[in-house]
């Protein structure tokens, strides 16, 4: 059974941050102070009522007691301009915050990366290079603060398609998963592309994020029947919702 939450997301309304263009100088990030990264960062501004929904969010899908609490988590939208990249990246941080552990973001979204423009750094040796590399996965890490770090995308675009039937993407996971206590990924929509559901094969589930005000009732039931059928659907994310929703009707998300 999934699990539904109301987050009324609304940064993007705040913010040209999916507009901005790529710094010009590149940044060292990998050796790079968290305050180097904060300074670059765009501003996004969340209120008290958002906030308060984002941190349940984690408490009610990763702070569970047991075994079965899960520890690498994907987030998909049911189509582009979900929100998706937001929930995912604030998750990480309220979870860092929260927990003091070490947590990962990774950009999965090998098409279109935005991870790394959220937190106002460069998509520089990042995921597609650690798949062809035999370095250690942390040459490829770049600090937010002590205990957050991003994987971006990575900047072999061209080999991003050969990825999805390679068994070194999923041990780079693996990796990730040995050495954080918490990975969470940011994929593509899943009306567009089949990459949720092969990031959640490798991982502990999938979150889906559904935009209320633009997202078809069809195209979230197809979303979430594609996820389910393939992955374990951990709970579904009802973003920018400016009005009353029944509970039954939500229920039925």
């Amino acid at each position: 059974m999934s699990r539904n939450f109301d987050v009324l997301l609304r940064a993007q309304k705040h913010t040209d941050l999916f507009q901005t263009e790529e710094c010009a100088t590149p940044l060292r990030l990998t050796n790079a102070p968290p305050q180097t990264v904060s300074a670059r960062r765009p501003q996004v501004r969340i209120d008290a009522n958002v906030h308060e929904a984002e941190m349940k969010l984690v408490q009610r899908i990763f702070l569970l007691s047991g075994p079965e609490a899960p520890r690498v988590v994907v987030f998909c939208g049911a189509e582009p301009r979900s929100g998706t990249t937001g929930i995912c990246a604030r998750a990480g941080e309220n979870l860092a915050s929260q927990t003091k552990l070490p947590v990962c973001l990774v950009d999965g979204d090998l098409r279109s990366p935005s991870l790394h423009r959220y937190f106002g750094m460069e998509n520089v040796a990042g995921l597609t290079d650690s798949v062809s590399d035999t370095a250690p996965i942390g040459d490829f890490l770049h600090p937010i603060t002590e205990n957050l770090l991003l994987l971006s995308a990575g900047s072999s675009e061209k080999k991003a398609q050969a990825l999805w039937t390679s068994e070194r993407l999923r041990s780079r996971i693996a990796e990730l998963r040995r050495q954080f206590s918490y990975v969470l990924i940011d994929t593509p929509a899943a009306n567009l592309h089949t990459d949720g559901v092969f990031f959640g094969q490798a991982a502990d589930g999938v979150v889906l994020v559904v935009n209320s005000n633009t997202t078809h009732r069809d195209t979230a039931r197809k979303a979430k029947e594609n996820l389910t059928a393939n992955v374990k659907l951990l709970g579904a994310v009802l973003n920018n919702r400016t009005f009353p929703l029944p509970e039954f009707l939500y229920k039925r998300l």
